[in-house]
């Protein structure tokens, strides 16, 4: 789900799921499914060793002025590979399913990467594939300067997100009602 900075998808996720069964009576169950996942990959690391007595952390927030619209920059500071992995699938509607991170890059680092969260085809000046962002990387290059996460991940950290076939832990709906009980 995408949400906006400040609401946890950890806490928002049990309450919606509560609403719905409440409500719609909805039932379902788990199941493990073959899913389009990603792995962030290393190609030719640009990224600076972080000083270990840092915080820790990484923030999303606006795009450097000058930026191409739709832009945001996920700024992280003496972050592990496995928190930024798990910060880019929070960070844009094209990531569905979790990271994860395969780069063996070990310890902390401080970085930022910035890119446009609209989808491709509705980027100002954006060639390529119009539809489902998570199908393909993008094949032409914003001449704004907007880069998809894609893009964005490989020109700035030097990293791949490549996409693969895993197997994931999915909710299945068995049964929903279209019309909700009164309150």
């Amino acid at each position: 789900a995408v949400t906006r900075p400040g609401v946890d998808p950890e806490v928002m996720a049990p309450l919606l799921r509560n609403l719905l069964m409440t409500r719609f009576k909805m039932t379902y169950h788990e199941e493990a499914r073959q899913v389009t996942a990603y792995s962030l990959t290393p190609d030719k690391p640009k990224l600076k060793k972080a000083d270990p007595a840092s915080r820790i952390f990484c923030r999303r927030g606006p795009a450097p002025v000058g930026s191409a619209p739709g832009s945001q920059m996920l700024t992280c500071q003496n972050a592990t590979m496995a928190l930024f992995a798990e910060q880019l699938a929070q960070s844009d509607p094209g990531l569905n399913w979790p990271v994860l991170d395969a780069t063996g890059l070990e310890g902390g680092w401080d970085f930022a990467v910035t890119f446009s969260i609209l989808p491709p085809g509705l980027n100002a000046g954006r060639g390529g594939p119009v539809g489902d962002a998570r199908s393909a990387l993008p094949s032409a290059s914003d001449p704004s300067g907007g880069y998809t996460i894609f893009e964005a991940v490989d020109k700035q950290l030097g990293l791949k997100l490549k996409p693969e076939k895993r197997t994931d832990k999915v909710i299945v709906v068995d049964h929903m009602e279209t019309t909700p009980t009164e309150n």
